[in-house]
């Protein structure tokens, strides 16, 4: 006679087996209710997966993007509250030295502090950081791009050292001009130490050193050869580079320290009525000239400004698609993820309870 038995071992391992499945399932189960997202994104959606996938590199570009315009608005911000600083110096040395274009005043010496206290206060909002980079370096980041007003300490003679010889040069010893002519040569000679130019090309006479390399270290206007060096850019989005901020060795800066420098230089009061009006005026014009030019370039920071923010919000806008977009393929139906939960626990606890039974099973029940 044969007899179907099964082992009370065997079926008890097996319950065992079930059991930690079922555990398993459970906490998958709950984490997915927890999170909202499928335990397993690439099992539930097959064939789906590589659209998911898609979307969320999608999202991490514009993440990153995102990153760059932040970085980008901070860099735009601080340059613009520098430049809105220079601006106001700028104004209060050149209201000054206007009301004194006709003769000398004995306000000279005053207005020769003030433009020596401006110049320090434009070099160091020039060299002013953001981040790991200089802002007004160029290209050149890691650079300051302004020597100190009185120097630094090198070889390289102080700014203010090379501004006076350039006029002591021009006038052929004193150390400011004392007639009609000498003035003429003097803003000649500055004018060539302040000028853009090619690095390669050796200055004109009587200068021995010019304003890139003897005052400003940053990336240079002109490459060798006369070619533009190129400006810093930033690429917000993967179809637009901006080309952005101010140097410390555009045009603009170059006038209205060139006229800083020339206040700062000399004791106008003590100049020759006939020397005196044509420097000062030369001296206003440049800080005029500058002044203009930064306004310009501060308005053309005001709209890089705005083009990032623009751009920023278009890269929210996108963020927000891409989510919902991702959520509707990997969020979990959290009724769904509920009952089968419910059933998970309704098989776990029958799984419990044939387990313990088994476990009470003795060898007189088959006696």
């Amino acid at each position: 006679m044969l007899y179907n038995t099964v082992s009370t071992l065997g079926l008890s391992r097996r319950l065992q087996t079930s059991y930690n499945d079922l555990q398993m399932e459970m906490l998958r189960s709950n984490d997915e209710i927890a999170s909202g997202k499928h335990f397993d994104v690439a099992e539930a959606l097959g064939a789906r997966t590589g659209r998911a996938v898609s979307l969320r590199n999608l999202y991490d570009a514009s993440d990153e993007y995102l990153k760059t315009c932040s970085l980008l608005q901070g860099r735009l911000g601080a340059m613009d509250s520098a430049m809105t600083s220079i601006l106001a110096a700028g104004q209060d040395v050149l209201a000054s030295a206007s009301t004194g274009l006709g003769q000398p005043s004995p306000t000279g010496s005053s207005l020769q502090i003030r433009a020596r206290g401006v110049l320090e206060q434009v070099v160091a909002l020039l060299n002013g950081s953001s981040g790991n980079g200089f802002l007004f370096a160029g290209v050149e980041v890691k650079t300051a791009p302004l020597r100190p007003v009185q120097g630094d300490g090198t070889a390289t003679p102080a700014p203010m050292a090379i501004v006076q010889d350039a006029i002591a040069a021009a006038t052929g010893g004193p150390a400011a001009p004392t007639t009609p002519a000498e003035t003429a040569a003097v803003v000649a000679v500055l004018d060539d130490l302040f000028a853009v130019r090619d690095p390669a090309l050796p200055l004109p006479a009587p200068l021995t050193h010019g304003f890139e390399g003897g005052m400003y270290l940053g990336a240079t206007a002109k490459q060798p050869g006369g070619a533009d060096t190129p400006r810093l850019t930033a690429r917000p989005e993967a179809t637009t580079e901006i080309p952005y901020g101010v140097q410390a060795n555009d045009p603009a800066v170059r006038d209205l320290m060139q006229g800083l420098y020339m206040l700062a230089a000399v004791d106008t009061s003590v100049l020759p009525l006939d020397a005196y009006r044509p420097y000062m005026q030369a001296a206003v014009d440049r800080i005029g000239a500058g002044m203009n030019g930064l306004r310009d370039a501060t308005a053309q920071l005001g709209i890089q400004r705005a083009q990032v923010d623009e751009i920023a919000e278009r890269h929210h806008a996108q963020q927000k698609i891409l989510t919902d977009q991702i959520n509707d393929l990997e969020a979990v139906d959290p009724y769904e993820a509920s009952t089968r939960l419910n059933q998970l626990e309704a098989q776990i606890e029958a799984t419990s309870n044939a387990t313990a039974r088994i476990a009470r099973l003795r060898l007189t029940n088959y006696l």
